[in-house]
Formats: C-alpha cells, sequence, structure tokens
C-alpha cells in the first residue's frame, strides 16, 4: 500500500485543541493543501453517532466520541504535516532538513527492543518505508522514524519544517515519538485509492484520508517494546503475505485505522451513495483484516502499552 511519512510535535497546550491547528509544510502543494484542510474542518465537526462503539472507545481511551474528542486525539499525536518532496536528495544533502539537535543522550528504555525491530532497522526505517513495493506516497509518521534512529544511535534529531518561501524553516527537535511529523504524498487523493472520484468533495473521500490520518497517529504512541505500534511482517497465507502489512497487537495502527473509519462511516448512511457506503466497508474489513491474532512468537495478541516515550 502506498504511504506517508509523517512526525508529530506534541503541544502544551492546556485549553481543548482542533484538528485545523495541525501545521503544515508551505511545500505541500496548494490543491493538496486545500483537501487536508478540508479533512481537518471536517474531523473539527464531524456529527459522530451518539452512540460509539464499547470498543472504540476503549482502544482510544476516551469517555466519549465527538468531534472535539477526535480532534484532540489527533492533535496530541499530529502537530506537522509535510510533503511528498520534503525527504528529496536535494532538501536533505544541501537544505539539511534533517540534522542532529543532540549527541550522547540518554534515551529511556534504550535497552528494550521494541517488537518488529528484528524485521525494521531503526535507523533504515524512513528508508524502508518510501521504498516499500516501490510505490507512491501515502501517508507515515516520519517522527516516530526519526525518533527511533535517533534512539538506535544515541542522538536526538531534528527536522526543519517549511514556513514559506524566503521565510525560516521552523526547527523542530525530535524527543518522542509524540513530536508529530507526517508526510503526505499525493498518493494519498490517487485516484485508485480515492473512494468517490466523481465527487472530489464528498465526505465519504474525507472519511477515508482521516481514517488514514488516525492510523499513522498511533505510531506516535507507545513506549519500550511497544514504542511506535509498529507493524509486523504478514504471515504466509496472509493477502498481504510477506510484507510489513500487519500489527499483532489489538489497538494499534490498523484497530485504530478500522475502528474510526467506521465510526465515522455512521454519518454516510444519509450523506453517502451506496457504492460509497460499501467501498468505506471494504476499507474496514481490509484494515481488520491485517490484525493478526497472534504474534509471530504464536502468542495471543493483546492490546499493547500507548503511553508515548519521551527524554
Amino acid at each position: 500500500m502506498k504511504k506517508v511519512i509523517a512526525a508529530t510535535l506534541v503541544l502544551a497546550a492546556t485549553t481543548a485543541v482542533s484538528a485545523s491547528d495541525i501545521t503544515l509544510s508551505k511545500s505541500i502543494k496548494s490543491e493538496l493543501r486545500q483537501k487536508i484542510e478540508r479533512d481537518m474542518q471536517v474531523i473539527d465537526s464531524f456529527k459522530f453517532s451518539s452512540e460509539a462503539s464499547k470498543e472504540t472507545l476503549k482502544v482510544m481511551e476516551m469517555k466519549t466520541l465527538n468531534a472535539q474528542t477526535a480532534s484532540d486525539w489527533l492533535n496530541k499525536r499530529v502537530s506537522y504535516v509535510i510533503s511528498e518532496n520534503a525527504l528529496s536528495v536535494f532538501n536533505l544533502l544541501v537544505k539539511r532538513i534533517i540534522f542532529v539537535d543532540q549527541k550522547d543522550v540518554d534515551f529511556p528504555n534504550a535497552d528494550i527492543i521494541p517488537y518488529s525491530m528484528n524485521q525494521m532497522i531503526a535507523k533504515n526505517y524512513v528508508e524502508k518505508l518510501n521504498k516499500e513495493e516501490e510505490a507512491f506516497t501515502v501517508m507515515s509518521n516520519i517522527g516516530t522514524a526519526l525518533y527511533l534512529g535517533g534512539k538506535n544511535e544515541r542522538q536526538v534529531y531534528g527536522m526543519k519544517i517549511s514556513r514559506g518561501f524566503l521565510k525560516k524553516a521552523e526547527k523542530v527537535a525530535v524527543t518522542s515519538p509524540r513530536t508529530g511529523i507526517i508526510q503526505i504524498g499525493e498518493g494519498l487523493f490517487a485516484p485508485e485509492l480515492t473512494v468517490n472520484n466523481e465527487d472530489q468533495d464528498s465526505l465519504a473521500n474525507n472519511i477515508f484520508r482521516l481514517g488514514t490520518f488516525f492510523h499513522e497517529a498511533r505510531h506516535s504512541d507507545g513506549n519500550g517494546k511497544s514504542l511506535g505500534f509498529l507493524h509486523t511482517v504478514c504471515p504466509a497465507g496472509h493477502d498481504y503475505e510477506g510484507q510489513p502489512a500487519c500489527d499483532e497487537n489489538l489497538n494499534g495502527p490498523y484497530t485504530v485505522g478500522a475502528l474510526m473509519m467506521a465510526e465515522m462511516s455512521k454519518a454516510c448512511e444519509q450523506n453517502c451513495s451506496e457504492k460509497d457506503k460499501q467501498t468505506l466497508k471494504l476499507m474496514v474489513l481490509d484494515s481488520a483484516g491485517r490484525i493478526l491474532p497472534k504474534t509471530h512468537k504464536g502468542e495471543v495478541s493483546t492490546a499493547w502499552d500507548a503511553s508515548p516515550e519521551s527524554l
């Protein structure tokens, strides 16, 4: 599946915030920026069903699900969205948008290897995400990737976030998986991944993209063994056999994405075509099918600790 890279900065806010407070890098193309801004506006005012499932509330650690709690959940895990080209060779080598902020750092849980790290080495995480299936970028959590890489090398990485032409970039130190930098690409808006190509502003399209945002936001959680909620390689016989596209826990990115997409899809009963509703159901089932009942060690899958690690 096509992926995007993202990182999130945790804002020390004491008041309620909205998803539209997430900073969009000026390097994002204007037409894509407009769609993302609309998605954020949609979640900020989304009219959820009065009765969210008990599983959704448990996994999301919410007492109730509404526009405010959903926006707050997302905002705590995603602070910046950068463009597909942000990690180009030119930006990396010439502009040096990724830099070392601190060296010889003692990270928490330094001797604990996260689940699935035997399948995905931290310092190669970003490169692996970009090369998977030689696909175009949809979305990916760069912040967590940089934190993992820095932890592996005992140094804190930072990233320069574009603020516009001739403006000095904002420097963000990645001191937690919650730093929240997400990279989106045109793949997120590709026709083959669009629910309704005839109506680009359809609610169904917003729901699909928001489901992807919630999925990636979950990668900003975890500590020690659960750090980053990394995907595991799908087992033999699975539709995605051999690909790092499954979860061996019950509250990871695919669970979060499936549950939130299902909750938002309830609003489609009166506002979406029958085709849109069926397509969204298939997308929910696809995500749910990636949640493995047993780990690669043969143990029964359980919920992981979602508390975020931080320096």
